[in-house]
């Protein structure tokens, strides 16, 4: 009896500190370079929220290959995410179910890295005709359910403008569990037109 109580504490001490580092499934978007209106567009790890929440837009691009004439390098590894946000009311997303939830009233830090790129050309969703996504557009990170409905905003970026990759250090402290982490862009603009470059996502940790 007291070795089987012996394994049942040891187990939930283990399981306890398991929950301390959340790993990211795919947290540097590897995967094949394509267009987001390929076809078979898939990332492993990810799920495109846009196509639930917009089904008839395409999903996120991932680079680097030179599509609308973006030359950056990736940050880590061979490939990063490509987000835009468009003058029809519409943004790309991409979401994950995490392998354990951050708890309410609780803070969690983790770090990432963005940028810019000088031309981001493509069609506009209004117009037909080709623009340069520049407007000015931020990164939010939310809360959501398995059907991509947005349920808290846990973190805000400032604009992200530079064209060299810099680190962002994230705090997070939601007021709810969360089960899933949405990727999302945004725009003040009335009808904006832009895009954020995204790499290297690190773990999730609890600060303690």
């Amino acid at each position: 009896m007291k070795n089987l109580l012996f394994i049942l504490l040891l187990n939930a001490t283990f399981t306890f500190a398991q929950t301390d580092t959340i790993r990211l499934k795919n947290p540097g978007f590897e995967g094949r370079p394509m267009r987001g209106g390929e076809r078979d567009w898939t990332i492993k790890g990810w799920t495109d929220c846009g196509k639930i929440n917009f089904p008839y837009e395409t999903p996120p691009d991932i680079h680097p290959q030179e599509f609308w004439q973006v030359k950056i390098s990736a940050k880590e590894g061979k490939t990063y995410l490509g987000l835009v946000v468009r003058d029809n009311e519409t943004y790309e997303g991409l979401r994950q179910q995490l392998p354990s939830p951050l708890l309410a009233n609780q803070s969690y830090e983790m770090t990432l890295w963005m940028a810019h790129s000088e031309n981001y050309i493509s069609k506009s969703r209004l117009t037909y005709k080709e623009q340069n996504y520049q407007a000015p557009s931020f990164l939010i990170i939310t809360s959501i359910n398995e059907k991509c409905v947005v349920k808290d905003i846990l973190y805000q970026s400032p604009i992200v403008d530079h064209t060299e990759w810099k680190q962002y250090s994230i705090k997070m402290s939601p007021i709810n569990d969360v089960t899933h982490l949405m990727f999302m862009i945004f725009s003040n603009d009335e009808k904006p037109n832009g895009h954020i470059l995204l790499d290297g996502l690190s773990d999730i940790t609890l600060v303690k």
